[in-house]
């Protein structure tokens, strides 16, 4: 059977209300529990906005007693979320990892050689840290694996995606929201229209 995986992205605040108070209304009931311990309007926020997009993409979840998502049956998913933005993935089976991260200036010579061992460009240490941010959201740790692949684009020049899945997964469209992109139902997949 082959492994498909569908990836939402959006900006938080494009999702509105309704998306966002249709998603507290199927929160499981760990993720209800999880949700009234959020202090921060913003963490909420966040909650609902990957909640919402895992909805979008067909996968019904909720907090799993270890941390992170559960989602039913054999699908495997993954959120991400900063600076205004969420990311997710849902895989029809095995671990998915993903990470979102609005590209910002920063001394990436430095910043590379602390956290990698080498400097490089701005795409350069954005494709490894939000690789090894899926890792760690795949396998609890950010060390690379021959069961995965993984792949990084820059939306807009502005954003970096990464998404680590099983190996021979192959990425299908679906239908999306009209503020968020679903890969790859977009002929031009830009979040930042």
């Amino acid at each position: 059977m082959a492994r498909h995986a569908r990836i939402a992205v959006a900006r938080i605040a494009g999702l509105g209300a309704a998306a966002l108070s249709e998603a507290r209304r199927r929160l499981g009931p760990r993720d209800r529990r999880r949700f009234a311990g959020f202090r921060s309007t913003k963490r909420r926020r966040e909650f609902l906005a990957g909640r919402a997009l895992l909805h979008l993409l067909g996968a019904a979840v909720d907090s799993s007693p270890e941390g992170g998502i559960k989602a039913r049956g054999r699908l495997g998913a993954s959120i991400s979320h900063a600076r205004g933005w969420v990311a997710c993935i849902v895989v029809s089976s095995g671990r998915p990892g993903i990470d979102i991260e609005p590209m910002i200036e920063r001394d990436f010579n430095k910043l590379g050689e602390w956290a990698f061992g080498s400097g490089g460009t701005l795409e350069e240490f954005y494709e490894r840290w939000t690789r090894y941010e899926a890792r760690i959201k795949a396998f609890g740790d950010g060390k690379a694996r021959p069961s995965h692949t993984e792949h990084t684009w820059f939306l807009g020049g502005k954003v970096a995606l990464s998404v680590c899945l099983p190996a021979r997964t192959t990425i299908v469209g679906t239908t999306g929201h009209r503020a968020c992109s679903v890969w790859p139902s977009c002929s031009s997949f830009n979040p930042l229209c």
